[in-house]
Order: C-alpha cells, then sequence, then structure tokens
C-alpha cells in the first residue's frame, strides 16, 4: 500500500469517526436541549402553582379582612344608632310632660331611710320638689343641684345614690335595652 492510500485512508477513517463523533454531540445536544425544557416547563408548572396558591391564599385574606371590617364599621353604625336611641329616649323622659310623675314613682321606690336629701338636676328644681311632695316621702331638696340632664342623686351621711336618667339608661339598663333597641331598629 502506497503512503497516499494509507494518507487517504487515514483521512476517511478520520473522517468517518468526526462525522460519527458529531452525530453523537449532535444527538446528545438534543437530548441534553429535550430534558432541559422538560425541566423548565416542570419547574415553570409549580411555579405557575405556588404563585395560583399564593394568590388563592391572599385573595382569600383579603376577602375574611374586608368581611371583618365591614362587620366592625356595621357594628359601630349600629352602636352609635343605639347610643343616639338611648339618648333620645333620655331626652324623652327629661321633656315629658309626666316628668314629676317619673320621679315620684323613683323616690317611692327609694327605701332609704333617716335624713335623705335630694340633689335634683339642674334647673328642674321645682320638678323635683313636688315629685319628693307627691312621692309621700320625708325627703329633703338639696339647696344645690347636679349637672344632669334629668332625675336625682339621694344623699345620705354614708351613701349616695345616682338616680340620674343618664346612669339608669345608660349604665343599669344598658344591655338589656341595646337587645331590645337592636332587635326593633335591625330585625
Amino acid at each position: 500500500m502506497a503512503l497516499v492510500d494509507i494518507l487517504q485512508k487515514i483521512e476517511k477513517d478520520t473522517a468517518s469517526k468526526i462525522a460519527e463523533l458529531e452525530k453523537s454531540f449532535e444527538e446528545k445536544k438534543k437530548k441534553l436541549e429535550e430534558e432541559s425544557e422538560k425541566q423548565q416547563k416542570e419547574i415553570d408548572e409549580t411555579m405557575n402553582q405556588k404563585v395560583e396558591e399564593k394568590s388563592a391564599k391572599i385573595i382569600e385574606k383579603a376577602t375574611t379582612l374586608a368581611a371583618m371590617e365591614a362587620k366592625n364599621q356595621l357594628l359601630q353604625a349600629k352602636r352609635k344608632i343605639i347610643e343616639a336611641a338611648l339618648g333620645n329616649a333620655i331626652e324623652a323622659l327629661v321633656n315629658s310632660d309626666k316628668y314629676e310623675d317619673v320621679l315620684s314613682s323613683m323616690l317611692k321606690k327609694a327605701d332609704l331611710e333617716g335624713d335623705v336629701e335630694v340633689v335634683p338636676a339642674k334647673g328642674r328644681e321645682d320638678s323635683t320638689k313636688k315629685a319628693i311632695t307627691a312621692s309621700g316621702k320625708n325627703y329633703s331638696l338639696s339647696d344645690k343641684s347636679t349637672n344632669i340632664q334629668g332625675g336625682f342623686i339621694l344623699k345620705t351621711e354614708k351613701i349616695e345614690i345616682d338616680n340620674s336618667f343618664e346612669t339608669i339608661i345608660k349604665k343599669q339598663l344598658r344591655e338589656d335595652l341595646e337587645i331590645n333597641v337592636h332587635k326593633l331598629l335591625f330585625t
């Protein structure tokens, strides 16, 4: 075999090997690209799923917070309405034609004995004096009045009982009145 034939055979073998290597390289490259693409799709799907889950949680939380805020605002509005209704009830008692009768009835129910002084609401001294007389109690009218809308305060040496309309309606009877007012206004 001549040197030229040997070189041609080497060239042919080398070309064949290069072609095989290129083909093998292309196949491996294509396989890696496909695997990479598949992994990227899986990553994208996982990320999209996580984003959707987090978005759903955020929306759910926002909806819950919005509902709670709406309930709080409704509750505050109801409380304001109830507070206004209680204020109107006090105002109605104070301005009632039966103011003296209400005071007289309250005084009759008082069970204090001895030296009892009745402190009237400011500007309601005459009505309170008439109510004491109508009640039949041996209570004396204080020469001082107090800054309440209506009602009176009973005083002895040892105790003081606040029978102002504000205290009776807004403190002592508030819970029951709130329930009844709520039923009347909101159901």
